[in-house]
C-alpha cells in the first residue's frame, strides 16, 4: 500500500498545477509536519522550494491558503484512495476467524497511522475545527466503507462471530477504539507498542462485538 506522501504527490502530479506550485504545496507539507503551521514561515517555504518568497505569495495569498491546497487533496482523494487500498488487503481475509481478522485489521491500521503521523498530524487539528473539510472527507470515505465492510461484516454475523449491528455502528465501534489508541503517539509523541496494543483493543473490541448468548 502507498503511503499518505506517496499519494499526495500523486495527486500533485495529476493536477493542472506549475512546477513552483507543486513545489511550494510539498515544501510546506514537509515544513508543517516537522515544525508547525504556525512556526513555518512563507520564507521557510520558499527556501525548502527553492523559490523567491515572493512567487509564494504569486501562487498562493495567504500561508492559510498553502494548508487549504493541501488539506483539500488529503480529504477529497488521498485519505479515501489509502482507505480504498486498505480495504483491498483486507477482502481475501474473511476466511480468518473474527478475532484474527480484526487483530490483523488493528494492527494494519495502527502501523500506517503511525508511519504516517507526520502527515497526518496536519489533518487532525484541521478536522476538529473545520467542519466543512470533515465533511468533505467523510463524504469520501465513508460511504465506500460501509459498502466494502458490510459484506466483511455480514459473513461474520452469518457464523455467529459478530453482533448484529448495522455496518455503520461497528465502524463507529471499532475506529473509535482505534483511535484512542493513535491519536495520543501521533499527536502528543507517546510511545506506543504496537503489538500490545493491538492484542488489547482487539481484546475489547470482540469482547464488546461478540453475539449475547440469548441471541
Amino acid at each position: 500500500m502507498h503511503n499518505l506522501q506517496e499519494l499526495f504527490d500523486a495527486n500533485l502530479a495529476s493536477q493542472p498545477l506549475s512546477d513552483k506550485q507543486q513545489a511550494v504545496l510539498q515544501a510546506s507539507l514537509t515544513l508543517f509536519a516537522d515544525q508547525g503551521f504556525d512556526r513555518t514561515t512563507t520564507k521557510d517555504i520558499a527556501q525548502l522550494a527553492q523559490v523567491a518568497e515572493g512567487t509564494v505569495y504569486k501562487q498562493f495569498k495567504t500561508k492559510q491558503d498553502i494548508l487549504n491546497a493541501i488539506l483539500a487533496p488529503f480529504a477529497q482523494d488521498v485519505i479515501p484512495q489509502a482507505a480504498n487500498e486498505f480495504l483491498g488487503s483486507l477482502r481475501d481475509q474473511k476466511s480468518l476467524p473474527f478475532a484474527d481478522f480484526l487483530r490483523l485489521a488493528v494492527k494494519d491500521r495502527m502501523t500506517y497511522a503511525l508511519d504516517n503521523r507526520r502527515q497526518i498530524r496536519i489533518l487532525v487539528p484541521e478536522l476538529l475545527h473545520n467542519a466543512d473539510l470533515a465533511k468533505q472527507l467523510l463524504a469520501g470515505v465513508q460511504e465506500n466503507l460501509t459498502n466494502q465492510l458490510a459484506p466483511l461484516f455480514g459473513h461474520y454475523q452469518t457464523t455467529g462471530e459478530l453482533v448484529a449491528w448495522p455496518a455503520t455502528r461497528i465502524m463507529r465501534y471499532i475506529f473509535s477504539i482505534v483511535i484512542s489508541y493513535g491519536v495520543p503517539a501521533i499527536m502528543l509523541g507517546q510511545p506506543v507498542d504496537v503489538d500490545a496494543a493491538t492484542n488489547e483493543a482487539t481484546e475489547f473490541l470482540v469482547r464488546g462485538l461478540q453475539p449475547k448468548k440469548e441471541e
